[in-house]
C-alpha cells in the first residue's frame, strides 16, 4: 500500500495543501481536476521527482519520502510518452531494464512477453517514425509495465488520442489493471474517462483535494458546485432559495421549482441532465417539478443527445436517446415539458 501522509509542496505561487491519500492493492484511483490544479505535481511527489516541503510518502509502512525515484519501483507514463526517437520500439521498452542491469536474456524475454500482452510484437523492430498515437501509447505502457512496478502512475495518458483509439485503450488499461492487480493513479480532466476506469476518484482544485470516494458516491452526492461540474452535471444554477413550512423552492428569473432541502437565501443547485424527462404534455407522476420550455438546440453526444431548452430565460439541458429525439420529433422551436423529481436536485 502507498500512503501520502499530509504531504504539501510550494512551487512558486502554487501551493499543494497537505494531502492524505491511500492507494491499496487493486485500487484504480482517478485524480480529476482542471489544468493547474496540482494533478501532475501530486504525481511527481509520489514518483520522487519532487520533494515535499512537509509530510511523508510511505510504501508498505516504510517511509520513502527521500528515496530516489528509480529505487521506488514505481512506473510512470507521462502525457507525451517520453519515448526515445533514436531507438527502436524494442530498445524503448528495454531501456528501463538495461538501466537496472537486467541480463540480456531476461530483458529479451520480458520485452517480448510484454509486447505480446500489449498487442505490439510486430512493432518491436520498427523505429518510432510513422507510429500512430495509439501505437506509441502502447509502447510507453509496455515500457512502464516491463519493470513490474508496484504502482502505476498515468499522467493524462489518453488526452492526445482520437475517440476510437481512446476507447480501445480504456479497455486495455481496464484489462491490465485486472490482470496485474497493482494500484493505479490516473490523472485526467475527463470525467467520462475517469468513470470508465476508476474504482476510486478524487477531485483536486487549486492544490486541494476537495472530495474523494467512489465514482458512484461522487456522482450521487457532489459536495460543491465545482465537483458537480467536473462529474458532468450540466445544469448548475445560482439563485434564491425560499424555505417556508418545511418546503423549499429555488427561484431564478421567474422560474420556480421544488427542492429536497435548503435554507432561505442565495444558493446553488444542480440537476443531472439524465434525470430530466421530456414530454409534449405534463406528465402525471410523483415528480413534482414540471417546467414548460422551448427547444433551443439539439447537440448529439453519442450514444446520447443533449436537448437545450429555454425555460423563461433559464437554459436547461436534458439528455435523452437519439431514438427519443426521433420518436418525439424534437426540434428547435418545439414546446416541451421538462419533468424531474425533487430528489434529483442537488443543493449547495
Amino acid at each position: 500500500m502507498i500512503v501520502l501522509e499530509e504531504i504539501s509542496c510550494r512551487l512558486g505561487a502554487f501551493y499543494l495543501r497537505p494531502t492524505f491519500l491511500a492507494l491499496k492493492e487493486g485500487d484504480y484511483w482517478v485524480l480529476l481536476g482542471p489544468t493547474g490544479s496540482g494533478k501532475s505535481v501530486l504525481l511527481s511527489l509520489i514518483a520522487g521527482l519532487i520533494r515535499p516541503d512537509s509530510g511523508r510518502v510511505l510504501k508498505d509502512g516504510r517511509e520513502i519520502t527521500r528515496v530516489a525515484p528509480e529505487a521506488r519501483r514505481f512506473g510512470m507514463m507521462v502525457q507525451d510518452f517520453a519515448l526515445f526517437p533514436n531507438m527502436t520500439v524494442f530498445e524503448n521498452i528495454a531501456f528501463p531494464l538495461r538501466v537496472r542491469r537486467v541480463s540480456k536474456g531476461e530483458t529479451i524475454k520480458r520485452v517480448e512477453e510484454m509486447a505480446a500482452r500489449i498487442g505490439i510484437p510486430h512493432l518491436l523492430k520498427r523505429g518510432l517514425k510513422g507510429l500512430s498515437g495509439g501505437e506509441k501509447q502502447r509502447v510507453a505502457l509496455a515500457r512502464v509495465l516491463t519493470v513490474k512496478p508496484d504502482l502505476l502512475l498515468l499522467d493524462e495518458p489518453l488526452s492526445a488520442l482520437d475517440q476510437m483509439t481512446r476507447r480501445e485503450l480504456i479497455e486495455e488499461l481496464r484489462g491490465i489493471h485486472r490482470e496485474f492487480g497493482i494500484p493505479v493513479l490516473h490523472v485526467t480532466h475527463d470525467f467520462e474517462e475517469g468513470i470508465s476506469l476508476g474504482t476510486r476518484m478524487a477531485v483536486i482544485h487549486q492544490g486541494e483535494i476537495i472530495q474523494k470516494g467512489t465514482p458512484e458516491a461522487l456522482s450521487r452526492s457532489p459536495k460543491t458546485p465545482l465537483v458537480a461540474a467536473f462529474i458532468g452535471i450540466k445544469n448548475i444554477f445560482r439563485g434564491t432559495i425560499e424555505a417556508a413550512e418545511g418546503t423549499c423552492f429555488f427561484v431564478k428569473d421567474g422560474v420556480r421549482f421544488e427542492l429536497p432541502s435548503g435554507r432561505s437565501g442565495s444558493g446553488v443547485v444542480a440537476i443531472p441532465s439524465e434525470d430530466i424527462v421530456l414530454s409534449g404534455n405534463p406528465i402525471v407522476s410523483s415528480a413534482r417539478n414540471a417546467l414548460p420550455g422551448v427547444v433551443k438546440e439539439i447537440r448529439p453526444c453519442p450514444p446520447l443527445t443533449d436537448v437545450l431548452l429555454d425555460v423563461d430565460g433559464l437554459s436547461l439541458t436534458a439528455t435523452v436517446t437519439a431514438k427519443t429525439v426521433g420518436k418525439m420529433d424534437i426540434r428547435p422551436g418545439k414546446r416541451l415539458f421538462a419533468t424531474f423529481k425533487v430528489a434529483s436536485v442537488k443543493v449547495f
